[in-house]
């Protein structure tokens, strides 16, 4: 009984099997590998290197992956056409029509632009190829430097104005846009005359923390020479980082352009008007001097009384 049976069911594997073949003809084929997707994302910004972390995604679109499946990822100078790094990884097995990726890491000089080509092989084979272009990497900011806040406006205020110098408070609103409280930090604030960018003065104080969204003034008073223009510059340090800069202009001599740009005029600012009330400096005199009463105005008066008095008496005599 059972070898009739196998008799009769052998030849219905065998047909079963061919069937499959013919069937599976398809899969059997060479794989075709190809790069679908590049993801590139900062992971560490330091002030001279940055780097990258790029991901590639991989697809079998077809036939049957023999090996395992390598990525190489190179970086060209967009400038030179150099390549500047290279690194390769596995991307492991892909099997029929399967998918994958591959993360790497690459390091490139935090300047210029990049052109990042990625290219999968099998077996020693290329397979597929895609690329990106990253451009201008010194506009990353160095993971030291990242900070929530932001300098949101600087004002100045004249407190005390002495021989040919002024103090000048310096009022310097921060704001936290972060999502966290702000560690504490240094600012230094420097005055330097416009033109030759001599320095003039400079403090630094601390400044607490700052909650998420809310905002701290900071006051530094800086004494400067009178009569000159200043820009005042604002660090902001976080341990031995400069992590911030804003700047506000004082003109204590401003100037303008007049005559078709031919000629240029000065306008002379009386500093010690800008003291407040509550101040430590008086008001300086008015620089034109009040009109006083002159003793040559009542010569003309007395004759134009005497000659009143004579028009009046003639017309009397000539009523008579």
């Amino acid at each position: 009984m059972s070898s009739r049976f196998a008799s009769v069911a052998w030849p219905v594997i065998m047909l079963l099997f061919l069937c499959m073949l013919v069937a599976g003809a398809g899969c059997l084929k060479d794989s075709s590998v190809s790069v679908t997707g590049i993801t590139v994302g900062a992971e560490k910004v330091t002030g001279g290197e940055v780097t990258l972390n790029v991901t590639t995604d991989l697809q079998n679109y077809y036939g049957v992956s023999s090996g395992i499946s390598r990525v190489q990822l190179k970086a060209y100078d967009t400038g030179s056409g150099l390549v500047a790094a290279e690194v390769t990884n596995d991307a492991g097995f892909l099997g029929i029509r399967g998918s994958g990726s591959v993360s790497q890491s690459i390091v490139l000089p935090r300047k210029g632009s990049y052109r990042l080509v990625s290219t999968v092989f099998e077996n020693g084979q290329r397979k597929g190829q895609g690329e990106m272009t990253v451009y201008n990497l010194e506009r990353l900011t160095p993971d030291t430097q990242q900070t929530g806040l932001s300098i949101t406006d600087i004002d100045f205020l004249v407190t005390k104005v002495t021989s040919d110098r002024v103090e000048i408070q310096t009022d310097i609103y921060f704001t936290n846009d972060g999502a966290l409280p702000s560690d504490p930090f240094d600012i230094e604030v420097k005055a330097k005359e416009e033109d030759a960018r001599l320095l003039a003065d400079k403090e630094r104080v601390s400044v607490a923390g700052i909650r998420p969204d809310a905002t701290r003034v900071s006051t530094v008073t800086l004494s400067v020479p009178d009569q000159y223009n200043y820009v005042v510059e604002v660090l902001v340090w976080k341990n031995d980082t400069i992590v911030k800069r804003g700047e506000g202009y004082v003109r204590l001599r401003p100037g303008m352009q007049v005559d078709k740009d031919t000629e240029f005029v000065t306008k002379q600012i009386e500093t010690s008007k800008f003291v407040p009330e509550s101040g430590s400096v008086m008001m300086s005199q008015a620089p034109y001097p009040v009109p006083t009463r002159s003793p040559g105005f009542a010569a003309p008066l007395v004759l134009v009384a005497i000659g009143s008095l004579a028009v009046i008496a003639h017309l009397r005599g000539r009523r008579r």
